[in-house]
Formats: structure tokens, C-alpha cells, sequence
């Protein structure tokens, strides 16, 4: 088993070669690193640019948007230049990356997109390269989602072999700790009818590559690691052509992150437990992706206490690291707090915490991961509550327990009844907030012993309505926030 803990994602665009100036000085191509470094990330994911295309020196994939004599919005521009400059100075950005994670003590890991919805007849588009542009018969010809029509079918070994060539040029050309395959993007590799007879398809390239793995660290004289970006639920995988469960089986995959690609919010009920246990089967660790935001339309980012709810929660659930895939940026004095944190279980004792229940996103439902809220309560005295669940990670009793719940439609004359863990909570000293007309708030106090250490129970019924109010009240939010009594300064 590896010692990571805490692992970062980098795409290398958005906040990298997107934004600097060319030509890239040597402190900007390493800046990203060294925003993190001495918090507790030990472990560097370094995206490898948009996916087909790369931001360093391959011999096996064009540099971004090198096949273009003029590049059509400024952020493209800044990438290429920023890439040849460096390149032209005679620095590969993938060794400038990799030498700087391990003279700052992280390991080094390189994510590769295996997929990409560009179209090959869009041959201006920054985000295209010559080897789709050249090959339009290869791509899927399905249904009438732009992603899916446009990503290569993956049935040609053509297709295959130009991203395997990519992949063992990693292992083989740099010193990576490992190499992980970012399968959830754009996650259409097959025909919609025809992904059930060629579920083998993925489990031979990884194999492959676990070989290409294998070899190049024995003539390293070190380990390389093998991991995949996959999605939370085995229906989602199979659906997307990833026999999850052969590939653990086996022991193809050294880690896998649950995760969907969006911008997932920060959940501490984010479902990864059904790949716990077939990973620890074949030796694999599981390193759940954390969401970094707030709301179903990405509101804001979260803060510490929601990080600190969040990864104790993981932690509790057995994760064996924490994946951050998108974390806020620029990385501030809140943003260094929440990583030097969250990566031990015993730095978050006793530290306020904000447990959130996520909303649920279209995009993430589409992948198999649900989310309870919001949800309707239907009126009257006979009506089924709503019923939902939170996981909270006890440690302390000196706490102070908040729950609060955001209504749409709610009103103060509601008659209202709410059950935790099957005790119905006093009413009497509720504070209930009213947020002009888009929603209110019900606050209540709970004892540390209403608490449960894991999946909490909550139910709220909506009893009766004021006799002109037809609309139905919904259940939008729920936080539970966990203050701890400490010492304060005469």
C-alpha cells in the first residue's frame, strides 16, 4: 500500500499555461507545484493539456495546437507559446514538472484523457489534432450527442495504439511515479448498443499497460503506478464500456478515483463504498474525488468547515486518500488551511465542521451519482415526511450541534414536524429566518447523543398550510454545523 494521503489535480490549462504571459518564466512553469507545496499534499496529478494533445516535448503526441498557422482566442495562444518556449530553451515542461514535485518532497503522477468530442471536421479548433482530423472514419457515428459523435470508437486498434504509444512513452521517458487514465472525460469509447460486447476492449489496453508498467520500473529500480479515473457506481461503469470489476479482480489498477467530471460539490455522502471492497480484494487503493463547491449551479466555493465535514466523513468511510480535482484558486491562506488539514483524521479533531448534503446535478446523475435534494414534502397530517441522510463523523462530545434546514415555499404558520434519528425535535426554541421570497431557514439545536456516528436520519412533515397557500413546500438544504467549546485568550 502507498503512503498518500493527499493528492492534488492540476489540469495544467485553467490556472497554468492559460494565464501566464509567454514567454513562461521557471518559476511560472512550476507554480502550480509550489502553491501547494509544505501543506499536506504529497502526491502531484499533472494533466497532460486537453488530452490528445500535450503540453510537453512527446514524441508520440502533437504539442497543443500545433496544427494550427494561427489559433483563434488568446488562452490557446498563451498554452502553445508557453509550451515551445520552454521547449525551445531545451526544458521538456513534463521533467520541469516532475523534477520540482520531488525536490519539494511529492510524488509525481501524469493523467492522461484517453477520449476527446472534438470534431474532425472543425480542423481551426485549438482543441483538435492532426491524428482525428486526418482519420473522420474512425470517430462513432451514433446518437446525436455532439460528445459521443465525435470521440473515436475505440473497436480500431488504430485508435488504441495512438494513445497506448502515449501512455508507455510516459512510463518510459519520465521519471513518473505513476500514470493515471482520466476515463471519465468525455467517457464515450463505443457505439451506445454495441459497449456490452466490448467490455474487453479497455481491460486489454490497461492490462498492457500494466505490463509496460511493470517492465519500466523494474529497469527504474522503483514501482510505477497504474490508476484510473472512474465513476462512482458499477452500473455507470459498465454502461460506459470500464469492467470495473475484472480490472480490480486482476489487480490491473494500483488506485482508482471515483469521480464524475463535472463541477462536483463538495459531499460528504459522495458514493465510493462499492468500490472499496472490491478493490482491497485485489490490492487497489481508493482515492475518492472531493467536490469543491456549493450549490447545484456552483454558487461558491467551500470553505475549511465544509472541507473538514467533508474529509472526515471520507475518512471514516475508509478512503485511503483524498482526491482534489478541482480546487479553488488562487490558492490563498484558506486554500493552504484546508490542505495542510484535511489529509491527517486526527489534525481535523475537534476542528468546526459543516456537514452539506449536495443538491443534485444533472450531470452527475447522468453518471450514477444521486443526490436527495432538493425534495418535495407533501401537506396534511397523513402525508409521507421527506426522509434523507447524512453521514457524520463523531469524535467529540464538547460540541455544539446546529441543523439547518432551507426551505422553498415554507412559511412560519406551516405546522411542521422534524425527526432525527427518529426523535422528533422541540420547535419551541427553532430560529426560522425568512430569505425575501426564494426560500427561509429553520435552525435547530441538537444534543451530541442525537448524533450517530455514520448515516444520520432525517425526516421533516409538513403537517398543515395556510388555507389560501396552495404550493408545496420544499426541502432545499440541509448543513449541520459542529462547533467545538475550546479556550479562549484572556
Amino acid at each position: 500500500m502507498s503512503n498518500r494521503r493527499l493528492i492534488f489535480y492540476d489540469d495544467a490549462r485553467h490556472y497554468h499555461y492559460y494565464v501566464y504571459e509567454p514567454p513562461m518564466s521557471m518559476r511560472e512553469a512550476t507554480a502550480t507545484i509550489d502553491a501547494v507545496a509544505g501543506t499536506g499534499v504529497d502526491t502531484f496529478v499533472w494533466g497532460f493539456g486537453v488530452g490528445p494533445t500535450v503540453f510537453h516535448d512527446s514524441k508520440h503526441a502533437d504539442v497543443f495546437a500545433a496544427h494550427l498557422d494561427v489559433i483563434p482566442d488568446v488562452a490557446s495562444w498563451r498554452a502553445y507559446e508557453n509550451t515551445m518556449s520552454l521547449i525551445k530553451r531545451g526544458c521538456d515542461p513534463l521533467d520541469v514538472m516532475i523534477d520540482r514535485a520531488h525536490e519539494v518532497g511529492m510524488n509525481f503522477i501524469g493523467s492522461l484523457r484517453l477520449t476527446h468530442s472534438s470534431n474532425p471536421a472543425d480542423a481551426t479548433n485549438a482543441h483538435n489534432w492532426q491524428f482525428k482530423i486526418d482519420h473522420p472514419e474512425w470517430v462513432l457515428k451514433g446518437d446525436d450527442s455532439p460528445n459521443r459523435k465525435n470521440a473515436f470508437n475505440w473497436i480500431y486498434p488504430e485508435v488504441r495504439a495512438e494513445r497506448f504509444a502515449i501512455a508507455e512513452e510516459t512510463l518510459t521517458r519520465y521519471d513518473v511515479d505513476g500514470l493515471e487514465l482520466d476515463l471519465t472525460f468525455d467517457p464515450y469509447y463505443f457505439e451506445a448498443d454495441e459497449v456490452a460486447d466490448n467490455l474487453h476492449v479497455l481491460t486489454d489496453f490497461i492490462r498492457d499497460l500494466r505490463r509496460a508498467a511493470k517492465e519500466s520500473g523494474e529497469k527504474r529500480g522503483k514501482s510505477i503506478d497504474i490508476g484510473a479515473r472512474v465513476f462512482p457506481t458499477l452500473k455507470a461503469n459498465n454502461d460506459a464500456g470500464f469492467d470495473v470489476e475484472t480490472w480490480l479482480r486482476e489487480g490491473l489498477l494500483d488506485f482508482v478515483v471515483p469521480n464524475v467530471y463535472s463541477h462536483m460539490p463538495i459531499d460528504p455522502d459522495f458514493p465510493f463504498e462499492v468500490l472499496l471492497d472490491l478493490a482491497r480484494a485485489g490490492g487497489c487503493e481508493v482515492y475518492p474525488a472531493m467536490g469543491s463547491v456549493l450549490g447545484a449551479n456552483r454558487e461558491e466555493y467551500a470553505g475549511v468547515d465544509y472541507y473538514r465535514a467533508a474529509a472526515s466523513a471520507y475518512w471514516s468511510r475508509g478512503a485511503d486518500a483524498l482526491y482534489l480535482p478541482w480546487f479553488p484558486w488562487p490558492i490563498g491562506p484558506e486554500q493552504r488551511q484546508i490542505l495542510s488539514e484535511i489529509g491527517d483524521p486526527d489534525v481535523l479533531l475537534e476542528k468546526p465542521k459543516r456537514y452539506y448534503m449536495a443538491p443534485r446535478q444533472d450531470q452527475c446523475v447522468r453518471f450514477g451519482y444521486e443526490a436527495s435534494l432538493p425534495v418535495q414534502i407533501d401537506a396534511g397530517a397523513d402525508a409521507t415526511p421527506a426522509t434523507v441522510w447524512l453521514t457524520v463523523a463523531k469524535d467529540s462530545p464538547d460540541a455544539n450541534v446546529t441543523l439547518t434546514l432551507k426551505l422553498g415555499e415554507s412559511t412560519s404558520q406551516d405546522g411542521m414536524s422534524v425527526n432525527f434519528n427518529g426523535t422528533e425535535l422541540s420547535l419551541n426554541d427553532a430560529t426560522y429566518t425568512t430569505y425575501g421570497y426564494d426560500y427561509s431557514t429553520l435552525e435547530l439545536q441538537l444534543g451530541w447523543d442525537d448524533l450517530v456516528d455514520g448515516v444520520n436520519e432525517l425526516s421533516v412533515a409538513i403537517l398543515s398550510r395556510p388555507a389560501k397557500l396552495s404550493s408545496a413546500v420544499t426541502l432545499l438544504g440541509v448543513e449541520l454545523s459542529v462547533d467545538y467549546v475550546t479556550p479562549k485568550q484572556p
